[in-house]
């Protein structure tokens, strides 16, 4: 019925590094980067993107590799991850989160694709701009509207 496939992402093949992180490496400390970021090999501190002050600057994209492991927080665009992060994901745009993944901590999101047999262990937040108007019910005592993070579902269009 349904069929899942364990492959790792395509994308470190399909993206380009402006950093790179070599498996068998061990860093100490923040990492600051401009561009798409592979962390193959392990970081004891946050990872922060950049953000230029020239108009054609782009997102960037940190992939943690499949022998990539984070001891830390990232703040990016996009993140993939592949590998093991103990620590909180922000990422404005897109997190993928690959089967054998593992992220301890807290994922907060645009858009968010969690493979089978990825483990995540901590809350999710979407950062809908989107957000919906919910009546509180009255049952709890509680009358005001509250803001929530929540869009209608819609049926996909087939292509």
């Amino acid at each position: 019925m349904f069929e899942f496939t364990k492959k790792a992402p395509l994308s470190d093949l399909q993206l380009t590094y402006s950093s790179t992180i070599g498996e068998g490496s061990v860093i100490v400390g923040n990492f600051s980067h401009l561009g798409n970021l592979l962390l193959s090999g392990h970081l004891i501190g946050d990872i922060f993107e950049e953000h230029p002050q020239l108009p054609e600057s782009t997102e960037s994209t940190v992939v943690i590799g499949r022998s990539g492991f984070l001891e830390g927080d990232i703040h990016t665009s996009h993140a993939v991850i592949v590998g093991r992060i103990e620590g909180s994901v922000f990422a404005s745009g897109r997190v993928e989160i690959y089967p054998g993944a593992i992220v301890l901590g807290d994922v907060t999101y645009g858009q968010l694709n969690v493979h089978p047999d990825a483990k995540v262990n901590g809350t999710l937040k979407c950062l809908l701009e989107d957000g919906i108007l919910v009546q509180a019910s009255e049952d709890q005592g509680n009358t005001e509207d509250v803001t929530m993070n929540v869009l209608p579902m819609v049926k996909a269009e087939s292509q």
